[in-house]
């Protein structure tokens, strides 16, 4: 039987371990095979393994069939049974796997096996192949490549591992938006665009980046401007947003959503054009109500209903801007040399310039007059 020892060292050894540039794309796991499959758990969160005799085996598979380890009142599965498996016999040798954060175990996993700790690649999984998996698709958050060539489905449990989660809405699988950064590394990296509560420039030329309600920030060297349109995705514990061009880390806490206390009504007056539906959406994401007008009398008429109005300066730049909605913040766009800033305006960004429009909404200002 595989000792202990081995395992819970190599887990604290990889943990404590500084990572190459080349092991940035690598994450520490523990590998088992069960009915002639190959799957993997992510050691990060791996609090210790424990060999199990077949006398102990007996016991625990009884605990495991109503979901709590004795009377310590931890979640315990039987993998094998998560993942659907029936008909279930006594292993010739198996493991218990503690979960948690910061030493505290919060849940307990009874495997069919005694898993090796390994470092490896995860690449996204194929929706076909994620099939392959029913009734317990949701748990499957990738494939880990192996040192041996091989491949190992790679398993994602939640803390409260005793049910099977909930498949997340579409609005969490898809984000519409995402800046690309580069914050400390040669990879690029993504920031959502609905987490985002400020952006200010910082200190030595980089970009200070506020999100959530948490007042939590970050500091990034570029912002590159805005991402493809792509899927959030997790692998090995990390998210990240997995696009035609590319996959980017997320920088940001998954948890993170727009508040509705910050949600703005906005109108875009511009005419219609990809170019205009693109800008919706882009202010959609951030959280806001949006309304659009092909004519500018649109915004002349609009009285009180609207708290920013994002006007095509090339379009209607005859319109006069004193007769825009009372109270309502006014930012322009325009294409080529930006032309000065029209009295009532607080701003004019770039057309089609993402990253301008964004750092002008997130700005704090007072309404113009």
């Amino acid at each position: 039987m595989f000792p202990v020892e081995p395992i819970s060292a190599a887990i604290s050894s990889a943990a404590s371990t500084p990572r190459s540039a080349d092991d940035a794309a690598r994450v520490d796991v523990l590998v088992f095979a069960f009915h002639g499959m190959r799957f993997a758990l992510p050691a990060a969160r791996v609090v210790e393994v424990m060999p199990v005799t077949q006398e102990r085996w007996d016991r625990l598979a009884k605990m495991a069939g109503t979901g709590t380890l004795g009377t310590s009142g931890l979640p315990l599965i039987r993998l094998a049974s998560r993942l659907g498996f029936t008909d279930l016999e006594r292993p010739e040798q198996g493991t218990l796997v503690l979960f948690g954060s910061e030493g505290k175990v919060r849940a307990t996993v009874l495997i069919d096996d005694v898993p090796v700790a390994m470092r490896v690649e995860v690449e996204t999984m194929p929706a076909a192949w994620r099939e392959q998996f029913e009734p317990s698709a949701d748990m499957i958050d990738g494939v880990a490549l192996l040192p041996d060539g091989e491949q190992a489905a790679m398993l994602d449990l939640p803390m409260g591992v005793g049910s099977a989660r909930p498949r997340a809405a579409s609005r969490c699988e898809r984000d519409s938006a995402h800046l690309l950064v580069r914050a400390g590394r040669s990879e690029l990296e993504a920031v959502r665009v609905a987490a985002l509560r400020g952006m200010s420039a910082s200190a030595g030329g980089r970009t200070l980046l506020m999100l959530g309600g948490e007042g939590d920030a970050l500091a990034v060297d570029e912002v590159v401007g805005l991402a493809p349109e792509g899927r959030v995705e997790r692998i090995g514990g990390v998210r990240f947003l997995a696009t035609p061009t590319g996959r980017y880390r997320l920088l940001e806490p998954g948890e993170t959503m727009p508040a509705a206390a910050g949600a703005s009504r906005v109108l875009v007056s511009a005419p219609a054009s990809p170019a205009r539906d693109r800008m919706r959406e882009l202010v959609r994401s951030m959280g806001h109500d949006v309304s659009l007008a092909d004519d500018p009398r649109a915004a002349l008429l609009a009285g009180g209903r609207f708290d920013i109005i994002l006007f095509d300066l090339d379009a209607y730049r005859d319109t006069p801007a004193n007769g825009f909605a009372d109270g309502a913040r006014r930012i322009g766009f325009a294409g080529g040399e930006l032309p000065a800033i029209p009295q009532g305006f607080e701003a004019i960004v770039p057309a089609g310039d993402a990253v301008a429009l964004i750092a002008a909404l997130l700005q704090r200002r007072p309404r113009a007059a």
